[in-house]
Parts: structure tokens; C-alpha cells; sequence
């Protein structure tokens, strides 16, 4: 079992002489070839306590002994490395820890003390006293510079508006959608709903949705909040197209309730079968489309900028809510495939933000909408544009850190421009 030798550079990298780095720390280098070295450090109690914790954790899921080169480690499934760092972070700021050393943690992964230095390579004390050098060089942890300070304190703050958004639903439903009896409707199945009850139903489902997406925040499941923003913005585009069409309302409404009542049905092909595509009314033998795209439902908005925004937004979101080759980027990093890789925080916090403000936004321009909840369900949304317009105008710190282009962040900022102008 080959050794460094004394006068040899340092296997861990520090430019130093072996004999003036790592040779008398509390673990050894083994070589594995000529030029490859493995650090071997003897197993402490804690060290070996939480290896059979983690030993048992194995066999209570899959009723085995983990054999040799299995991983027991099972969290690195569940979190991700900067779930982790997260959480830590979280945990020694609670714990008044100075923050040079929550600085110097964040940069170099690991926490070190003095009681604990034979335990780390040369490389990794320098590594961590330049961090804490860099540190107290600028009076704090260094920035990207002003308007990367900017773009994340408006970041957090559009976070923080979710809870208006989901205050202004909750007003509108307690002094609103309630007067106009959607419950006692939906409970009759020979009743239909009217337009603004339709729109009412969405709204809620909205409501809901956001709700669930800030618990989402919370853990950095960006990925997961993408997919409930575009549900979001699909329950915008019925609450549109109801509105703004009215035969919406016969497949929407009243051929969804006549096919529960049997006062509709599929039409029926030549062999018998069932073509989804269209709904006879019995009574009168009229054929209804059974369904509406979503890109009729957004030619339907007043607003034009409603179709680019779809088409990006539906691209976008299509790769991640369908398996799709295009997003395999979002699943793989340095450990190869990567379930718990983060991925598109910022654009998810944007993309709810944006299609719940348009939510919000229609409930004003719906029928006998009364004029304290359209004021209300106004100042959340003009104050959410403000912020949006904020981190779209901040384009070279976008590029920088996701590699959004010019054109897509246009068509995001034509569409908040539309936004709170009624």
C-alpha cells in the first residue's frame, strides 16, 4: 500500500510539500496508480452510527442488507445539493452562527473548526480561510453587483405576492362568487352554471393551486411550480373564451352536464363506437364540439399579446409537463441523470406570478363584478406588473444566470404591459 513520500507535492492539491501539509493529519493517502490517491480516514463513533442508521433505513424499505457498493445514503434521493445547503444555511442563521463562516460554507461545502482541522486537507483550510478572507475584504458576502441585488430582492418580493394574489381570490369569493350560488348549482345536476359561475369554478381552482404552489417555493420544486402555472393560466383561458364566446358555454357547460344527465352523448360512428370529437344534444340532434383548444382559447383574449405569450409559454411548459427529448437538460448534471437536479426557479416564480395576475385581472371585466372586489383584485395586480416589469428590464442579469433570450423575456414583458389596464 503505496504512500506519498515526504518531500512529494501534496496529494490533495495544495502545492505543498506532503510533509508540510497533509502528513500527520488524522487520515492517510493511499495510491491507486501513479498519480491517484485516495483519502482513507478511520471511522469515528459518530461516523459509524450514522452509517447503521442509515444501514437500517435501507433494510426497512427494500427488506435487505445494502450489499457491497450499493449506496445506504437514501436522502441523496429525496434532496438535492442545494436543497441541503439550504436548509443549512437556514439552520445556522437561526442559530446566530457569524456569517463569514455561513459565507465561507455556502462557497467551499463543508464547515470547519478548529478542534476539527486534522481532518481536513491543506487545500480545503486554504480554500476556507480565503473564503473568509474574501469575506471581511468586502465588509460582507460579495454580489453580482447592484442590479443583481435588485433582480433578487424583487425576485423575493414577487414571492411574497403570491399571498396577495391568494388574499384578493379569497375576497372575491367571500364577497363575489358566494352571491351567485355556484354551490347550490353544481349540486343540482340539472342545473347548468351561468358564465360568471363558470369563471367563479376557475378562479377557485386557481386559489387552490396557488396555495399549493407556495409550499412548492418553499422546498425550491420549480419544476412542479411550472406545472401547476400553467394549469393557472389554462384556467385564465376557459375564464377568457366563456366570456368572449358564447357558444363556449354549450361544450364547457352544458354538454359536460348533459353527458352526466343523458340529455347528451358522443356521436356515434358508423360501427357503433364513440367519436369524442363531437356531442349530440338528443333533443334537438345538434352536434357540439366536445372540445375547445387552447389556442382557440387564447385567440379569443382581447389582448394579441395573449398568442405569442401562449405559444412560448405552452413550448416551454410542454417539456416538462410530456416526456420529451428537449428536456433533458433539466435531468442531468455531473452525477448523470438527476431526479433531484433544481431546475428554472426564477422563471417559475415569474410564470405564476404572471398567469395568476391575469386571473385576477379578468375578475373585474366579469359580469356584475362588484366595484370593491374589482379595486382590490386591481391594486394586487398593478403592484405584481410593477415588479415583473422590474426583473424583465433586468435582461443582463436574465441571460446571465438562465440563458434567457432577448425575444422570449419580450414576449413575457408585452404581456404584463397588458396587465391591471382596465
Amino acid at each position: 500500500m503505496l504512500k506519498p513520500g515526504r518531500n512529494s507535492p501534496c496529494p490533495c492539491g495544495s502545492g505543498r510539500k506532503f510533509k508540510h501539509c497533509c502528513l500527520d493529519k488524522g487520515f492517510t493517502f493511499v495510491a491507486e496508480d501513479e498519480e491517484t490517491y485516495t483519502m482513507q480516514m478511520p471511522m469515528t463513533q459518530g461516523m459509524r452510527e450514522i452509517t447503521d442508521r442509515s444501514a437500517e433505513e435501507f433494510r426497512q424499505h427494500f427488506e435487505r442488507d445494502p450489499g457491497p457498493g450499493v449506496p445506504i445514503f437514501l436522502g441523496k434521493y429525496l434532496y438535492s445539493e442545494r436543497d441541503l445547503e439550504r436548509e443549512t444555511v437556514a439552520a445556522m442563521k437561526t442559530a446566530g452562527i457569524d456569517p463569514a463562516i455561513i459565507y465561507a460554507y455556502k462557497k467551499t461545502g463543508y464547515i470547519q473548526s478548529e478542534s476539527h482541522l486534522d481532518s481536513y486537507t491543506g487545500a480545503a483550510i486554504a480554500e476556507w480561510d480565503e473564503a473568509i478572507e474574501e469575506f471581511d475584504a468586502h465588509g460582507g458576502e460579495p454580489d453580482e453587483g447592484p442590479e443583481a441585488r435588485l433582480f433578487d430582492t424583487t425576485l423575493a418580493s414577487l414571492v411574497d405576492e403570491f399571498e396577495s394574489l391568494i388574499f384578493a381570490l379569497g375576497l372575491a369569493n367571500d364577497n363575489y362568487f358566494n352571491a351567485m350560488q355556484v354551490a347550490s348549482s353544481a349540486s343540482k345536476q340539472e342545473s347548468s352554471l351561468t358564465v360568471p359561475q363558470y369563471q367563479a369554478l376557475c378562479a377557485s381552482r386557481v386559489h387552490r393551486t396557488l396555495r399549493t404552489i407556495r409550499v412548492l417555493e418553499e422546498k425550491h420544486l420549480s419544476e412542479d411550480m411550472l406545472k401547476l402555472a400553467r394549469s393557472i393560466y389554462e384556467s385564465y383561458l376557459h375564464m377568457v373564451v366563456i366570456q368572449r364566446v358564447p357558444s363556449a358555454v354549450e361544450t364547457l357547460v352544458d354538454a359536460v352536464i348533459g353527458l352526466r344527465k343523458g340529455t347528451h352523448q358522443y356521436k356515434k360512428t358508423k360501427d357503433g363506437g364513440d367519436d369524442k370529437r363531437f356531442i349530440n344534444e338528443l333533443a334537438s340532434g345538434r352536434m357540439i364540439p366536445s372540445q375547445i383548444s387552447t389556442f382557440k382559447m387564447a385567440e379569443a383574449s382581447p389582448y394579441p399579446e395573449d398568442i405569442p405569450f401562449f405559444d412560448f409559454f405552452y413550448s416551454t411548459t410542454s417539456q416538462l409537463i410530456h416526456p420529451s427529448v428537449f428536456s433533458l437538460d433539466a435531468y442531468v448534471s455531473s452525477r448523470g441523470l438527476d431526479p433531484v437536479k433544481p431546475h428554472m426557479h426564477e422563471e417559475a416564480i415569474v410564470f405564476t406570478a404572471c398567469a395568476a395576475a391575469m386571473v385576477v385581472d379578468w375578475i373585474p371585466l366579469m359580469d356584475g363584478c362588484p366595484g370593491q372586489v374589482a379595486s382590490d383584485c386591481r391594486t394586487v395586480v398593478k403592484r405584481i406588473r410593477t415588479k415583473l416589469l422590474c426583473l424583465l428590464e433586468l435582461l443582463e442579469v436574465w441571460t446571465k444566470r438562465i440563458g434567457a433570450h432577448k425575444s422570449e423575456l419580450g414576449i413575457i414583458r408585452a404581456r404584463c404591459l397588458r396587465l391591471a389596464e382596465g
